[in-house]
C-alpha cells in the first residue's frame, strides 16, 4: 500500500508542478533532447483532493484556469491536483489530454489534425505524434525529478502559491 501512496503522491506533486509551470510561462526548451521549445497549459479542469484524509474533493472548471485564486487557495489549503486537462503545443502541433496522478496515466488524449488525404500517411502521422508526446511527457517528468531534488525546489512553489 506504501508504493502505492507514494506514486500517488508523486503524481499529484507532478501535476502541481505542471500547473505551476504552466502559469508562470508554461515554455520548456527540450532542444538537447531534440524535441524543440514546447508549451504546456492546464486548460479548462483541474481536481483538487485533500491530503489530509478527510475526503475532500473539488473540482474546478474554468476557461481561465491559471488565473484563477481558487485554484491556488484549494492548494493553500492542502488539497493537490489529481487530475487536469493540460494543453501541449510543439512546433505547430497541439495535443489535449487528461492526466492523472492516480494512477499515473493519461486519457482522452486528442491528437494534433494531420491534413493528409492519404489514410496510410495520416495513420503514420498520428502514430508519429503520439511517440512525440511520449517523448514530451517523459522528458518534462524527468525535468521535473531534477528540478524536484533542487534546493530552492519547496520554497519556490511556497512563494509561487502565495504562502
Amino acid at each position: 500500500m506504501k508504493n502505492n501512496q507514494e506514486a500517488a503522491y508523486m503524481g499529484q506533486e507532478f501535476l502541481l508542478w505542471l500547473y505551476w509551470k504552466s502559469c508562470e510561462d508554461g515554455t520548456f526548451s527540450l532542444e538537447n533532447l531534440g524535441l524543440g521549445e514546447i508549451n504546456i497549459s492546464v486548460e479548462e479542469v483541474i481536481d483538487l483532493v485533500s491530503i489530509k484524509g478527510d475526503g475532500y474533493s473539488e473540482t474546478i472548471k474554468s476557461t481561465e484556469i491559471m488565473e484563477l485564486d481558487s485554484v491556488r487557495e484549494s492548494i493553500r489549503l492542502g488539497r493537490l491536483p489529481s487530475l487536469a486537462k493540460i494543453r501541449i503545443i510543439s512546433n505547430h502541433l497541439e495535443w489535449f489530454f487528461q492526466l492523472k496522478a492516480s494512477p499515473f496515466k493519461m486519457s482522452s488524449v486528442k491528437l494534433p489534425l494531420t491534413g493528409e488525404k492519404d489514410e496510410a500517411e495520416m495513420i503514420s502521422q498520428r502514430l508519429d505524434s503520439l511517440t512525440k508526446l511520449d517523448l514530451i511527457m517523459k522528458a518534462l517528468f524527468n525535468t521535473f525529478m531534477l528540478e524536484r531534488e533542487e534546493e530552492g525546489f519547496v520554497k519556490n512553489i511556497k512563494i509561487f502559491l502565495g504562502m
